[in-house]
């Protein structure tokens, strides 16, 4: 009964996870290790017109940010399945996940700020943005995004700190959190924030999934003091998955159970 059991639940969980998963191109991870952009194909800025002005570099097994003496950005779009283009699937706004990256931002600028971090956004240019910033005065954590109050925290920590959003389909909302202790332990910097203000094509196209840098120091800025790393998307099982799993179980303790009066009845 061993050899069949297992094979029944392997089977009854495979075809589960197999059935939710379909679509979900948008999960998924990237260390910088490769220094591989395939699954990055789209740039875009909004400060700064060139490449000097704002560049996210896959190097040093990480992504660096650096920029010419002016005002810059850079934006870089996941794709999940590294196929092309940029994955903005339905799945991402039906199923509950957690986005996480590692920042680190040392820039102490003399003027102006430097920001480095994660954003989603939705549809018509809706957004929801958690950074690592830094300026004159130090460092901080900053939430912002469409239809909700900016939300700032200062920090002395300013090295591989861990930027968390999360999203519950259930309740169509977002949290946003940073954890100093590679994630054993996470802090919310705001309230969860519910797009149900964000325009209604979100719900049918889903989210796109951004890592950035920012900053309108007037300096150049050169690789090593603003860069993230360990980039990953997980999606959070629904009730229903915890349900198929308590089934499954079930199902094993009861031919388990079963076996075993057999065994009890031939002796």
């Amino acid at each position: 009964m061993k050899k069949i059991l297992l094979p029944i639940c392997a089977l009854v969980l495979s075809s589960f996870f197999t059935s939710r998963s379909a679509g979900q191109a948008f999960v998924g991870s990237d260390n910088f290790d490769s220094g591989s952009a395939s699954n990055w194909p789209l740039s875009f800025r909004i400060n700064g017109n060139g490449t000097n002005n704002g560049l996210l570099t896959f190097t040093n097994s990480r992504l660096d940010f650096s920029k010419g003496a002016t005002a810059g950005s850079q934006f870089l779009r996941w794709d999940g399945d590294g196929a092309g283009p940029a994955n903005r699937t339905t799945a991402s706004f039906t199923s509950s996940w957690v986005a996480e990256l590692s920042v680190t931002n040392t820039l102490n600028p003399a003027s102006g700020f430097g920001t480095i971090g994660i954003q989603i956004v939705g549809n018509s240019l809706q957004y929801s943005a958690l950074m690592l910033g830094s300026t004159s005065s130090g460092s901080f954590i900053q939430s912002e995004g469409s239809g909700f109050s900016a939300a700032t925290a200062t920090t002395a920590d300013s090295t591989d700190v861990r930027l968390r959003l999360s999203w519950d389909a259930g309740t169509q909302a977002l949290t946003s959190s940073y954890s100093f202790d590679s994630g054993a332990t996470y802090t919310s910097i705001a309230a969860p924030s519910p797009i149900s203000n964000w325009s209604a094509g979100t719900a049918t196209s889903g989210f796109f999934f951004d890592v950035f840098g920012n900053s309108n120091f007037a300096d150049a800025i050169t690789s090593g003091s603003m860069f993230a790393d360990n980039f990953s998307v997980s999606a959070i099982p629904e009730p229903s998955t915890y349900a198929a799993m308590a089934g499954a179980a079930a199902l094993g303790l009861a031919f388990w159970r079963r076996r075993k009066s057999r065994n009890a009845t031939k002796i």
